[in-house]
């Protein structure tokens, strides 16, 4: 059956894409707003301590002072901490001009990945750009702290791979929303960028495999697979860092779940499978495509097992019917017990 996206080009869905992102968005672009202002508050108030400086001390000498000590000198000596110089002035406005523009701006946002180019290497891309934001930020602690060194820290005023951000860096990612054609879907490489807050949806447009992100399933990632954005908001509020693929249509040979790290503890109860698509029969002495291997990775994370009874609260409890099937580690435990002799 042909979803809401079916007629929108991958521009179109990636804007309802990114709307679905919305709080995450807003929490990126306000730190950065913040972070402006501190700066701009911080400049002044230093050029106004330096423009006022000779009258402060005037008038705190008093008439004393008027021909026989040089005001300038005497201010200068006594208020040298919030003296600052024009080096420190230099990369404090780098540094607001970098955060500004990812402030105002929101076409950082959206990736796109041309015919035949590499996924993984476009959002490395993308994220590293990004990194100028944490970089700058981190020049201008150095800057007000006096210890801004030209030779080691001018680096941070260009970019800082992701592989460089700091943990509450990583909570405060911006999501990325990523149009790819189904042909260049080659999601595994983006695993190491799945941590902090980081959230990326992949908007593809064409067929795919089953299950592409079947592979990424872990106990701490949210993922998703959709063609309805309105499944982005579980996404967006996550408080794990996530992945989603939006299809530009649903289609009945790609499948469609929600991998929620808060429903649960076991796999089968954070994983819950919308459609499941047929796996097609592979002929005696022919390999079964890779794609295959996708689909039963997701049956076995979704399958509840055997002899499972649910409690009211909706975690597993251990099977209680005396006919079921003993787990593996216990057969095993009564195999050595009857190779012992426990009456010698």
């Amino acid at each position: 059956m042909p979803s809401d996206n079916a007629g929108l080009d991958s521009g179109d869905l990636a804007l309802e894409a990114l709307k679905a992102l919305t709080p995450r968005v807003e929490a990126f672009h306000s730190a950065v707003a913040s972070a402006v202002e501190e700066i701009r508050t911080f400049v002044q108030s230093r050029r106004g301590a330096s423009d006022f400086r000779a009258e402060r001390a005037l008038m705190e000498l008093g008439p004393f002072a008027v021909g026989r000590i040089d005001t300038e000198k005497f201010s200068a000596l006594m208020d040298d901490a919030e003296n600052m110089s024009s080096e420190t002035e230099g990369v404090l406005e780098r540094a607001e001009e970098i955060l500004n523009g990812f402030s105002v701006g929101k076409d950082f946002h959206n990736v796109v990945v041309g015919p035949g180019e590499d996924l993984r290497d476009a959002v490395k891309e993308a994220l590293d750009d990004v990194g100028r934001v944490f970089g700058a930020s981190r020049a201008v602690e150095l800057a007000r702290g006096g210890r801004f060194d030209p030779d080691q820290h001018n680096v941070f005023l260009s970019s800082l791979s992701f592989r460089k951000w700091n943990r509450p860096e990583r909570r405060l990612a911006p999501p990325l929303v990523v149009e790819v054609g189904g042909e260049d879907l080659l999601p595994a490489g983006l695993g190491e960028f799945l941590d902090g807050l980081v959230k990326i949806v992949l908007v593809v447009k064409g067929p795919t495999t089953a299950a592409p992100l079947a592979r990424l399933i872990t106990p701490g990632t949210y993922v998703v697979q959709t063609a309805d954005v309105a499944d982005l908001s579980g996404l967006a509020t996550s408080p794990h860092p996530g992945v989603a693929l939006l299809f530009d249509e649903e289609r009945p040979e790609q499948a469609r779940f929600v991998h929620d790290p808060e429903a649960g503890a076991a796999s089968w109860q954070r994983l819950t499978v919308s459609h499941m698509p047929e796996q097609p029969s592979v002929g005696r002495g022919r390999r079964a495509p890779v794609w295959l291997e996708e689909l039963a990775h997701l049956e076995a994370m979704a399958k509840k097992p055997a002899g499972l009874t649910v409690g009211v609260d909706g975690d597993g409890v251990a099977p209680t019917s005396p006919d079921a099937e003993p787990e593996p580690a216990d057969r095993l435990a009564a195999f050595l017990l009857s190779q012992v002799d426990l009456g010698s």
